[in-house]
């Protein structure tokens, strides 16, 4: 009988540690499980962190401008404001790009900042002629010279607008005070050029144009329009040409 007890007792005792063993080998693996979940979720919120981080520098990269870069349109633009000069920068490299709207507002922002910005007159006077809006654009360059009566670029602007509308004599005006200003832009130059050939001063016209073609050496349009000037010049004069 006692030997049926003990053996009882020892199946009992056997029975209880087989139905615990699992759950105690079961409890590690959970806890591990919760330890890996924990840490997954760690390196899902750092990296979503990363992610923002990396987005919020890419938006503020976008209105960067390296020192050099502003100290460079400081002398561009004559302007002795730094502000202004990173807006009219930002402007120019949005005109360049054709983004016409992004263009517009910088040039917006420095004429809030400084409503005498003349470059930035300037500017909106470009984008008003790539839109084709002439009789806006030859307000804003009035406005630019009106500003700084020594910018060469607004008179050249204002300049090629007569031209386009041939408006000839005024055109001859504002593109001679332009070249005046500023002798070394090849286009001005055969602007003003083109402007003497349809009033037929040839001479004149050879002479702008032999300028224009001086500074930009690779440019044909420049050599031939020169040539045909001074043509058109011996041909009218009765100059027989040199040999």
């Amino acid at each position: 009988m006692l030997e049926i007890l003990i053996i009882l007792s020892l199946a009992l005792a056997l029975f209880l540690m087989l139905r615990n063993f699992p759950l105690a080998s079961n409890e590690p693996k959970n806890e591990e499980g919760e330890e890996m979940g924990l840490l997954n979720n760690l390196f899902k919120k750092r990296e979503e962190i990363i992610e923002e981080i990396q987005e919020e520098i890419k938006r503020g990269q976008e209105d960067v401008v390296a020192p050099v870069e502003i100290n460079m349109a400081q002398q561009r633009y004559m302007e002795h404001n730094p502000e202004i000069a990173k807006m009219l920068y930002a402007a120019d490299q949005a005109l360049a790009a054709e983004d016409l709207r992004e263009a517009e507002e910088k040039a917006l922002e420095a004429i809030m900042k400084d409503k005498r910005s003349a470059q930035a007159y300037v500017i909106l006077g470009k984008i008003s002629r790539m839109r084709g809006d002439f009789d806006d654009a030859k307000e804003a360059f009035k406005t630019a010279i009106k500003c700084n009566p020594e910018l060469g670029e607004a008179y050249y602007g204002l300049g090629d607008m007569y031209l386009k509308n041939e408006s000839y004599a005024e055109a001859i005006e504002y593109l001679q005070k332009a070249v005046i200003l500023e002798r070394g832009q090849p286009e001005w130059h055969a602007s003003l050029g083109k402007a003497y050939l349809e009033v037929r001063q040839f001479a004149k016209a050879s002479k702008a144009f032999k300028r224009a073609a001086n500074l930009d050496i690779d440019n044909k349009e420049y050599r031939d329009l020169a040539i045909e000037a001074e043509e058109k010049y011996r041909s009218h004069s009765h100059v027989p040409r040199a040999k």
